[in-house]
């Protein structure tokens, strides 16, 4: 520095001292011009859009307090079912999505104690509180059920495209995250209703799901006082739904007038009176292959993807029940680890 002042005449310095200044001048009347704030929050702005433009997929099972009558001993056993789908969705190699970024979604109704709330979050899931939706002449054929209509508010979240529901005494053997790319979840319009309505119906709607063969052989529907089509009945425990709050507001709408259906399965008459495959909006058939009461060795070697299954309940095929029984020593494994790396680390 000293060479440099003592190479270079007072002159040179002053024209030199000027001209950094008028730099610094241009560079922040450029710099503080609108355009340019345009320029940099129009980068902002259309930056989460494009993010919006990806498709917006979930998971979700529902968690209420009701523990199984039938077998007392087993303690909390829907929460751990809860545990064994969050770990099978988000975690287990062999099972969890190809893409982490969608999402398991557990519905809990405001029985469920905080505690499990805690637990299911620190595993991964994310927990979305829901309100309950009975109704005084909503009969369930079993008492732990009786929470069962708060299913009715994933139509509620249309922050997402397309969600995939499990109830959560399910299973899974292989990835089920195809079934969003699946032709049979396409976005549907709505046919004209054949009767006089005064509910508003969505002009478009998507629900998919699977065939109850127990239902429609056991249970079909009594002439006269029909909520279904003969032999087309959903199974709620597996289906995937386009979110719709119009949608939820139909339900309600059914729900506030008694007797609309049968109500010993509460949310599943529901959405079979709802979408009954001769009315304006009828469910599709998502195929075989994703899911299955029970099921046998064959199935599952055939690639059945997942089972309706409670898992402290017997299975009538040993293959399966190993299967399930694995299933769940890998999960509780995997949270026992994960439990003494972060007691290690505290």
């Amino acid at each position: 520095m000293l060479m440099f002042k003592s190479q270079t005449s007072p002159y040179f310095r002053r024209v030199l001292l000027a001209f950094i200044c008028l730099f610094i001048i241009f560079w922040a009347t450029v710099s503080l011009h609108p355009l340019y704030f345009i320029r940099d929050v129009k980068s902002i702005v259309t930056t989460p859009s494009d993010r919006l433009s990806s498709p917006r997929y979930a998971f979700a099972t529902i968690l209420t307090a009701e523990g199984d009558v039938e077998y007392p001993a087993v303690e909390e056993p829907y929460l751990k079912a809860a545990r064994l789908l969050t770990y099978q969705l988000l975690h287990n190699p062999r099972t969890r999505n190809g893409s982490h970024e969608i999402p398991f979604l557990v519905l809990v109704t405001p029985d469920v104690p905080q505690t499990h709330r805690e637990i299911l979050k620190n595993d991964g899931a994310t927990i979305v509180p829901v309100e309950s939706l009975g109704r005084d002449w909503i009969h369930p054929k079993w008492g732990r059920w009786s929470g069962v209509l708060a299913k009715l508010n994933l139509w509620k979240l249309e922050q997402y495209e397309k969600i995939a529901f499990l109830d959560a005494d399910s299973v899974i053997f292989r990835p089920i995250d195809g079934i969003f790319e699946s032709p049979e979840t396409n976005l549907r319009d709505t046919l004209t209703p054949k009767l006089n309505t005064t509910a508003q119906l969505p002009e478009h709607y998507m629900i998919s799901g699977i065939h109850d063969p127990w239902m429609e052989e056991f249970m079909p529907p009594v002439e006269g006082d029909e909520f279904y089509e003969k032999n087309n009945y959903m199974n709620a425990g597996f289906f995937v739904l386009r979110p719709s709050k119009t949608l939820f507001d139909y339900y309600v709408s059914i729900l506030d007038t008694p007797d609309q259906f049968d109500s010993a399965y509460p949310e599943q008459n529901l959405l079979n009176c709802a979408h009954r495959t001769d009315g304006p909006m009828p469910w599709q058939d998502l195929g075989p292959g994703w899911n299955f009461k029970g099921g046998s060795q064959s199935d599952y070697e055939g690639g059945l993807k997942s089972i309706h299954h409670k898992w402290w309940r017997p299975i009538g095929d040993g293959y399966m029940a190993a299967r399930i029984a694995n299933a769940m020593e890998e999960m509780e494994i995997y949270f026992q680890e994960l439990k003494g790396q972060a007691e290690g680390l505290s």
